[in-house]
Order: structure tokens, then C-alpha cells, then sequence
């Protein structure tokens, strides 16, 4: 029986349980997917950098991530989100090489996820907001571009990827990003 994995990486302020990360879930567990959304059990306010954030975040999930037997999956999905790109990568890292491929969406990739991914990577995507004040969604794209790897801009949004009261239009994010994870 072909075994499924989906693991989600949070963001500081965008939990597993929040938004596009818990419809990603949800669609995966509707699929068959087993699914791992990991949790940092981190208040991150008073953590001054991002480097040092991203160190927390990857210390945290160490031990989520070592309880997993990666050999007995045939298709292993990473969706990440904002500082969970940068864990998420670094995670892949350090799992290579590897027999069974990892796919991984981003979901408002920083500078220092482009700097980790590599053009052997399987990536489904990237996706910015237009206004996303933690990277140009224009340096993102220009990424993707050189890389092969496709993008989404979602237009009138920022780093959260939704537009308070704009129902419509967090529906048809949320259609987009389900689409490109091809679940």
C-alpha cells in the first residue's frame, strides 16, 4: 500500500491550525495522506533576528522530525510558511540524500529560503503577496523564473496571504494553492 506524508512548517504568527496551511492539511488528509503539522512551542517576540529565530524554529522541530521513518513513504510533500520555508529547506537539507523525493511549496518564501533552495529540489511552487513586506515578491518571481520552478503572485495581499473581509478573494487563494500542491 503506497504511504503518503504532508508535513506542514509554521510560520511565527501562522500556525498549522490557521489559513492555507490547515486547508493544505486538510486536503492532504482528505487524499490519504498522513500528515505532521509541526509546532515550535515558541514565542518569538523577543527573538531579535531572523537567524536566530530560524535556529529556534529548526532546534524545535529536530525532534518532531526524528520520530519520522522517511524510507517508508512514496511521496513526501513539505508546505511551508513564511519563517517554516526557511525551516522547511534547511529540513531538506539535511535529509539528502534520500531515496523517496520530497516536494515542497512555499507559501511567502524569505531571502534566506532562496538561498537554501537548489535547482535539483522538487518544488511545486512559490507564492507571494503583492505587498508582502518581508521580500519583493518581484525578487521571488525573478527566482522562480531562473529556477523553472512556477510562482504565484496573489495580487492586493501581504505576507499572511489573505485580505481581511474579502471572502471571494481568499477563496480563490486558497483554490490556487491547493491547486499547486496537485492533491
Amino acid at each position: 500500500m503506497k504511504r503518503n506524508l504532508l508535513v506542514a512548517f509554521p510560520g511565527t504568527g501562522y500556525t498549522c491550525g490557521t489559513g492555507l496551511l490547515a486547508a493544505g492539511l486538510a486536503r492532504a488528509k482528505a487524499a490519504g495522506y498522513e500528515t505532521l503539522p509541526l509546532d515550535y512551542g515558541i514565542d518569538f517576540g523577543p527573538v531579535p533576528t531572523f537567524a536566530e529565530a530560524f535556529n529556534l524554529a529548526e532546534a524545535a522541530v529536530r525532534p518532531q522530525l526524528a520520530a519520522v521513518s522517511w524510507a517508508r513513504y512514496d511521496d513526501i510533500l513539505f508546505l511551508s510558511k513564511s519563517l517554516g520555508t526557511v525551516t522547511a529547506a534547511r529540513t531538506l537539507r539535511a535529509l539528502a540524500p534520500r531515496s523517496v523525493p520530497v516536494r515542497s511549496l512555499y507559501l511567502t518564501p524569505l531571502a534566506d529560503t532562496l538561498a537554501l533552495v537548489q535547482p535539483g529540489d522538487t518544488v511545486l511552487g512559490m507564492v507571494s503577496g503583492e505587498t508582502d513586506r518581508l521580500i519583493d515578491w518581484r525578487a521571488v518571481q525573478t527566482f522562480c523564473a531562473g529556477h523553472g520552478f512556477p510562482f504565484l503572485l496573489c495580487p492586493g495581499v501581504g505576507h499572511r496571504l489573505a485580505a481581511e473581509g474579502d471572502d471571494v478573494g481568499n477563496a480563490a487563494i486558497t483554490a490556487n494553492v491547493l491547486a499547486m500542491l496537485g492533491l
